[in-house]
């Protein structure tokens, strides 16, 4: 799902909600037709596999049909995603020597973040909670993508952890565990 700006829940419902880091790069699909490889798209539906060659084997380790949301970020030397470094991968469909030699300078990383299609089952009215289960259950290990886990509540509550990430310069994400269904944004 597309992220939308808005406020922290209020004391006593944050165990409704999930929080996840918010990664900065480029919002992307991808589609894993279960044959051994794999198609990522930009919301537009754009093919944008060609950019991206060290992120085609994703279909290759997960052998089954599936549509999965996630983020193609470039990670920085502290391991956080920076939204200018993808900046020279993005657009280059159309020369796959270049994508190749732009991989080896500034390898992609992928951060899935939902599931939508498993096994030629719609998950999209499926919870949060229920597709996020499905997704980690997937454990799919591999050196160019990953999921990190969606936390519930949170110990020291989400106002200190807030506070936190922003000295971290990291932005933050929080998904509503009580909302019914996936939807593509706007």
């Amino acid at each position: 799902m597309l992220a939308t700006p808005g406020s922290l829940p209020p004391a006593g419902v944050e165990d409704r909600w999930a929080f996840e880091v918010k990664q900065d790069g480029q919002r992307a699909m991808v589609y894993l037709p279960g044959g051994g490889n794999g198609d990522p798209a930009v919301r537009s539906g754009a093919d944008i596999t060609t950019a991206y060659p060290e992120l085609t084997a994703l279909g290759s380790v997960f052998g089954r049909p599936a549509v999965l949301d996630r983020e193609i970020v470039a990670l920085d030397r502290e391991g956080r995603s920076d939204f200018e470094r993808p900046q020279s991968r993005m657009g280059l469909t159309g020369s796959p020597a270049k994508a190749a030699r732009m991989a080896q300078l500034v390898p992609a990383h992928l951060i899935l973040f939902d599931a939508v299609h498993l096994d030629g089952h719609n998950l999209t009215r499926l919870p949060y909670t229920e597709r996020r289960s499905l997704l980690e259950g997937l454990e799919l290990p591999g050196v160019h993508w990953s999921t990190p886990t969606a936390v519930g509540r949170l110990a020291v509550g989400p106002k200190l952890a807030t506070s936190r990430n922003r000295e971290l310069r990291i932005l933050q994400l929080l998904k509503d565990r009580g909302h019914p269904e996936w939807s593509p944004g706007v």
